[in-house]
């Protein structure tokens, strides 16, 4: 696994003002909480969250999702364009008019609003299982490791806010994910890309809270039948992590 440290070693079109590091050629994904929890306990004061799949749509994707007109913010002139300074203070603007929507009454979505809203398939369900079962293959060559300086742990996702297309989950209805996991299960938000978005919890569900939770997903995946739930119950008492597809045909 290669680190680099350096914000100027890293592309400009990737760099944000919470990025504090870059990973590339993980071998194993516990290779990567290891350094995930080190930032953690060296930074206790910030949320660790990281970029997952497909990282240069993942923040195309992420752009407009600010265009919104729940999130949009209003730019006096388009002076801070190649300013360096400008655009960081914008994107720390930016990040707190979202966080401040997600609390807004109006917006805020419930685990209950989530029912349904994955028209999900047997294939659907062999699709979580997989990821679930090899989280490695939901990294993408280059990982961004974020430090967010979110009040609420589940508030972390509104540095990458996403959700773009009309049959995704937008931010609010991913936070409500987050919430709902948080809450119930012990999960704090990991990271987000264009397709998955990933939370971890300090060790593997025990059965019965597994069973549960599985339950609980297939509210809003759908096919109760399909037996690569059972499976899935199976990998989240030996994985730490939970990996979730929130858009329209993640299993693609």
């Amino acid at each position: 696994m290669q680190i680099m440290r350096s914000i100027e070693s890293i592309n400009p079109r990737y760099r944000s003002v919470f990025t504090r590091l870059t990973v590339h050629h993980v071998a194993t994904f516990e290779n990567l909480l290891d350094l995930i929890r080190n930032e953690q306990a060296t930074h206790p004061d910030i949320s660790v969250f990281i970029t997952l799949d497909d990282l240069g749509q993942a923040l195309y994707t992420s752009m407009h999702a600010t265009e919104s007109d729940e999130l949009e913010i209003v730019t006096d002139d388009l002076d801070f364009l190649g300013d360096t300074r400008a655009e960081e203070a914008r994107e720390l603007r930016q990040f707190a008019h979202t966080s401040a929507q997600l609390a807004a009454p109006g917006l805020r979505r419930t685990w209950a609003d989530l029912r349904g809203t994955r028209e999900g398939t047997a294939e659907t369900v062999d699709a979580l299982v997989a990821m679930n079962d090899n989280p490695v293959e939901v990294l993408d060559d280059v990982i961004l490791v974020m430090h967010v300086p979110a009040d609420d742990e589940t508030a972390a996702i509104a540095a990458v806010p996403n959700g773009y297309f009309s049959d995704d989950w937008n931010i609010f209805e991913n936070h409500a994910v987050a919430q709902h996991l948080a809450n119930g299960y012990g999960y704090r938000p990991l990271g987000i890309g264009a397709s998955w978005i990933g939370f971890v919890r300090e060790a593997p569900l025990a059965a019965p809270d597994a069973k549960r939770l599985v339950a609980d997903l297939t509210e809003i995946y759908g096919a109760p039948e399909a037996p690569g739930w059972e499976s899935l119950g199976a990998v989240l008492t030996r994985q730490a992590t939970l990996f979730l597809g929130y858009t329209d045909g993640f299993e693609e």
